[in-house]
């Protein structure tokens, strides 16, 4: 892996695409954001049914932050469309989290800086 070239891309980023893509601008504001929107996003991409929110909120380590840290990032993110809050099929008493088009198109060509390092 070329490193200089992936600080590069980095910085690039932040200074280029800050307003560009909204999603990844809300997501990347700290590391409780950022280990949510990976969670859900890994979920969405391996097709993946168990993507509850309790189940969700289990694989984040505690010491990131509180359940209503987690809760307030999750509530906000649907608040602005960037997850789709959905009751799941099978157990009403659960709630599934999926990324909108929004924040899968914006996650998709902001990670083109990524390909080829």
């Amino acid at each position: 892996m070329n490193y200089l070239k992936l600080l590069e891309n980095l910085k690039q980023d932040l200074k280029l695409n800050l307003n560009k893509y909204q999603t990844v601008k809300f997501f990347r504001k700290n590391i409780v954001s950022y280990w949510i929107w990976f969670e859900v996003l890994e979920q969405y991409y391996n097709n993946n049914n168990n993507n509850n929110i309790e189940s969700i909120i289990q694989i984040i380590p505690n010491e990131l932050g509180s359940r209503p840290t987690l809760f307030k990032v999750i509530d906000t993110a649907v608040a602005k469309k960037y997850f789709i809050k959905e009751l799941d099929k099978e157990d009403k008493r659960k709630f599934n989290l999926i990324p909108s088009q929004q924040t899968i198109k914006e996650f998709e060509e902001w990670s083109e800086i990524f390909k080829g390092l």
